[in-house]
């Protein structure tokens, strides 16, 4: 037991401020999100819960993200603090309920962005991506969302 607690107290002291957030996600999908930063310039998010737009079904998004901290600067050149633009591409998975029944999985490929702005121990997000589906046929569509998120 002192084996396991002494490997989670490692594991969690290595996470740094800003590295693992936890919140909340309204749009497309509307449930649970989850953010890691690699580094400054990199990170992974995943989204979990429902989509509303069309038909009610689960949905779940994975995201590897490109993020350019240096974007918003002053006329002196210096950072406004907080900001950071990001760049994504990952895949969308969508479970839809037909009228009549049938269930219906939907796979998709996600290329999109977003702006977010961290304050304290909080970030507070929004972002859009277009999808091009490719199971159960080719298709388009736009995901993303508003969010908010806490930073361990």
């Amino acid at each position: 037991m002192k084996r396991i607690l002494l490997l989670i107290l490692l594991v969690t002291s290595g996470i740094s401020a800003r590295q693992l957030g936890l919140g909340i996600i309204i749009g497309s999908p509307t449930g649970l999100s989850g953010k890691y930063f690699f580094g400054p310039k990199s990170a992974i998010e995943v989204n979990a819960g429902w989509s509303f737009w069309r038909t009610v079904g689960l949905h779940l998004t994975g995201d590897y993200q490109f993020i350019f901290p240096q974007t918003f600067v002053t006329e002196e050149g210096k950072k406004i603090e907080g900001f950071d633009l990001y760049a994504g591409i990952g895949g969308s998975f969508r479970v839809k309920e037909k009228e009549n029944e049938e269930t219906e999985f939907h796979i998709g490929l996600r290329i999109g962005g977003g702006i977010e702005y961290s304050f304290s121990k909080f970030g507070t997000f929004l972002e859009l991506y277009p999808v091009v589906d490719l199971v159960p046929s080719t298709d388009f569509d736009f995901e993303g969302g508003l969010g908010l998120r806490f930073y361990f």
